[in-house]
């Protein structure tokens, strides 16, 4: 089965009318309801009103893959909608696309469902693919592209089709402050440590922050009790924990995984290891992150 197998002309939007993400879906569901992809449209329209956002996959600055799972559809289906106007996120007014792809599917086909996802981000990541799709004047030509001829959806879920791609990464010469406001920004819990080539070299975690960061701004009085330290105290240090670097601190043993590897194969290192978040590299370098969030998200939740 290949991606363009997923799409239909009759289930392309071109132009895309829509100022939000969230309109976007609207309009892409307004167009499946029209054709008759839906069983229940009013079950799919408040799936996506008061579930909103089950997930987001955003690929770059090219595209947004909003994305549900319910029994409003009798299958999988997939809507396109190319804008003329850029389309803003609600949860980052800063980041916009023109392409928006909507993805639905029953709860029986969640492995297509992630298979296709993820094929989507996977032909989004290439920018002639972008280019082509911003180019196409019609639906006929979106379902024509040769792009989404190529991409074959696999046999079985792989690490590839539910990490979450171009993961955010710090260098080993940045401080522990500067990760700490990193992850309280993204709201992330872990950071690969990269070079200049972006390959891995270490990771640093809120294991590691609390480990180096804590006995400076936390001490315990001799009555047990835990106290914060006056600002004399602090200004007496002799270095500012904050300042430590990322590479005295991270951790340089870590467990990878490889896009091809199956779910299975994460689920075998889960439970041996007691790991819940990896980096995914190819040749050594950081391709994206896979967390158990990701995986139970995906695959149980509702």
């Amino acid at each position: 089965m290949k991606l363009k197998d997923v799409l239909s002309p009759e289930h392309v939007v071109v132009p895309l009318r829509a100022g939000t993400v969230k309109e976007a879906t609207e309009r892409l569901a307004e167009r499946l309801v029209q054709v008759g992809a839906v069983a229940e449209p009013q079950r799919l329209n408040a799936v996506i009103r008061h579930t909103w956002p089950e997930d987001m996959v955003s690929v770059g600055e090219h595209a947004f893959l909003p994305h549900f799972r319910t029994e409003a559809v009798r299958g999988l289906v997939a809507a396109v909608g190319i804008s003329p106007a850029p389309i803003r996120w609600e949860k980052d007014p800063n980041r916009s696309a023109r392409i928006v792809i909507f993805i639905v599917a029953p709860l029986r086909d969640a492995a297509l469902y992630l298979q296709v996802v993820g094929a989507f981000a996977r032909a989004l990541s290439d920018p002639d693919t972008v280019l082509a799709l911003l180019a196409a004047k019609t639906a006929e030509q979106v379902v024509r592209l040769a792009a989404l001829d190529a991409v074959e959806l696999p046999s079985q879920l792989t690490v590839r089709d539910i990490m979450t791609p171009q993961a955010f990464t710090v260098r080993a010469d940045q401080t522990l402050g500067e990760v700490a406001h990193l992850m309280i920004e993204q709201d992330i819990r872990a950071m690969p440590v990269v070079d200049d080539a972006s390959s891995l070299i270490g990771m640093v975690t809120h294991r590691e922050l609390l480990r180096h960061l804590i006995p400076d701004f936390l001490q315990r009085t001799k009555t047990g009790e835990v106290r914060a330290p006056t600002r004399s105290q602090l200004q007496r240090a002799s270095t500012d924990p904050r300042l430590i670097l990322v590479k005295e601190a991270m951790a340089r043993s870590v467990l990878c995984l490889s896009e091809d590897q199956t779910l299975a194969d994460v689920a075998n290192l889960m439970s041996s290891k007691d790991v819940d978040r990896f980096p995914v590299v190819r040749e050594g370098v950081v391709v994206g992150f896979l967390t158990r969030a990701d995986v139970i998200r995906r695959l149980i939740a509702p």
